[in-house]
């Protein structure tokens, strides 16, 4: 997601709106003992909101004439086209990093569309191909070039599930002693496992595809057990992630399912009246996604 490296661990007061959410989720539910029955009732709503964010991603906002919605002197939003990993391999542009010509992608900036648009799972047919393995290429440039600790394909209008993350830590996996001793791409990401719901940290986060001037304060899981496929033999894996990797991989996981921070906080926390006129068609659905918890089994 565009989380980057700036973002810092937020402190607990200055959030009520935020804390009082997960008090009404927990109760509304149950507590203690009702804890699977009420993961049973979001998990069967899961596929219906992940339905009507797509659907409103394909009618909001209206980008007039330009294609583009100026939203103030220093922020414009893109309108990126839809692309299939064949044609994102294409769709690139070049840019100087002060050595060499990094080829990338263009990014997409709020109220892109697209950035609603939940991404696809990779086929089986694409592992090992050129295509799947230039398109992590550009991703992972395309996030270093914009110092991002993290990135979601979806960010920049490829329609894949695909993440970049930078190393802050040693990624180990529990089932092998194998270590990642580099940045990590991940095909089809999936959280299978999540710490106890009362361990959840509070983090200030922002994010490149957002207004810089905009930043959220959320609650993420302290660790997370992710499994994925490697891009050239499609082979799985499941690696736990802690603390700040553990917090970068659920904010692009968000992006997979067109989440953005914005969702993690009530319409009144947004910056502006236009900020919250655009955000408010289908905001309730998208922060009830944000904060379930989703663990695919």
């Amino acid at each position: 997601s565009m989380s980057i490296s700036s973002q810092q661990r937020g402190r607990l007061y200055g959030i009520p709106q935020t804390i009082i959410l997960i008090i009404l989720l927990w109760f509304s539910f149950g507590a203690g003992h009702q804890v699977q029955s009420r993961r049973y009732v979001l998990g069967q709503s899961i596929s219906a909101l992940t339905a009507s964010v797509a659907a409103s991603a394909t009618t909001t906002p209206s980008m007039g004439d330009s294609n583009e919605f100026v939203y103030n002197n220093g922020w414009t939003g893109t309108n990126l086209n839809l692309l299939s990993i064949w044609e994102a391999t294409e769709e690139r542009h070049l840019v100087h990093d002060g050595t060499a010509d990094v080829p990338l992608w263009t990014m997409g900036r709020w109220p892109d569309p697209l950035l609603r648009r939940p991404a696809q799972e990779v086929s089986s047919s694409m592992f090992g191909t050129p295509e799947i393995e230039m398109a992590c290429h550009l991703l992972r440039n395309t996030a270093l070039v914009n110092r991002a600790v993290g990135l979601a394909a979806q960010q920049c209008g490829v329609n894949a599930r695909i993440i970049y993350l930078q190393r802050e830590q040693k990624l180990r996996s529990p089932q092998s002693k194998r270590h990642h001793t580099d940045g990590l791409t991940m095909v089809n990401p999936r959280i299978v496992q999540r710490s106890p719901e009362m361990d959840m940290r509070v983090w200030r986060e922002e994010c490149l595809v957002l207004p810089p001037t905009f930043r959220a304060t959320v609650l993420r899981d302290a660790w997370v057990d992710v499994e994925f496929q490697y891009a050239a033999t499609g082979q799985t894996n499941v690696l736990r992630l802690k603390g700040e990797t553990a917090r970068a991989l659920q904010h692009e996981y968000d992006h997979d399912r067109g989440i953005l921070i914005t969702d993690h906080v009530d319409l009144s926390e947004l910056e502006n009246d236009v900020m919250r006129q655009i955000e408010e068609k289908g905001h309730d659905e998208r922060m009830t996604l944000a904060y379930a918890r989703t663990v695919e089994a």
